[in-house]
Order: structure tokens, then sequence, then C-alpha cells
């Protein structure tokens, strides 16, 4: 029992470090305006291209590309760690696709869509066709408001 008790108080030791060491690090994107568009467009593309599927849940977003996607996720990982350090990435290769893993910082779920919001798919425009079909169902413009 004396065991278990000096784990835990050592297990919370090392999270208070942790999420003090966080708490130093700015949540704000160190870009400029003139790098930012460009590299939200790259990593939009990217994830129009490849992206297989995405699970986002609390602060962890899980993302599965296509395998043919991971030199440009690497290059993007590296970049997003210079310029968005309060976030941790993880890369990694399996047997079908890439898988990226990102994290925000405790305390900021609340935060995470936005956070994540340039990896995840777009949303469709909710607004009826002309035809009454369903958005981008048939091609057909849609309805004007």
């Amino acid at each position: 029992m004396l065991h278990a008790r000096r784990r835990h108080k050592a297990h919370a030791a090392k999270d208070a470090v942790e999420i003090a060491a966080v708490a130093d690090t700015p949540i704000a994107c160190t870009l400029g305006p003139e790098s930012l568009g460009p590299r939200l467009a790259w990593i939009r593309r990217v994830t129009e291209q490849s992206l297989i599927d995405h699970e986002l849940a609390g602060a962890t977003l899980r993302l599965m590309y296509r395998t043919e996607a991971q030199h440009e996720l690497e290059q993007i990982v590296a970049k997003e760690r210079e310029c968005c350090s309060f976030l941790t990435y993880s890369l990694e290769r399996t047997a079908s696709a890439v898988q990226l893993i990102i994290h925000t910082p405790p305390g900021t779920e609340a935060n995470a869509k936005w956070l994540f919001d340039q990896f995840l798919p777009a949303v469709p425009d909710p607004t009826p066709q002309s035809c009454g079909c369903a958005p981008n169902a048939c091609g057909r413009p849609r309805m004007k408001e």
C-alpha cells in the first residue's frame, strides 16, 4: 500500500512538472500573416487529398492519411513544431496508413476543435441546392438567399 502511495505521488509530481512546462508556452501560433495563409492552404490540401479518417476526442486529434502523404506530413509536422510548440505531434506509419496524433495542452480541451481546424476535413455547405437535393449531391447550383 505504501509503495502505491509513493508511486501515485511520483506520478502527480511528474504531471505537475509537465503542466508547468506547458503553462510557460504561449498557446499561439508564431507565424506571421504572410506565412500563415500558405501554411493553412498546404495543410488543407494534404488533408483534402490524403485524409482517410479522423477522430477528435477531448484534447487529442487522431488522423489517418494515405501512405503516399508521409513525406509531406513529416515536413508539415516539422514546420508546425516550430510555430505551434504548445501542441505535441507524433507521426507513425502503419502497414496501410500514416497516423498523425496531435495533443493540445491540459485545460484546452474546450478549444481543441478550433486549434485543430486546419487538420480537420472541410464541413460541407448546408445550403440546399436549387433543385432541392442535398448539398453537392447533383452538381446543380445552390439556391440564392
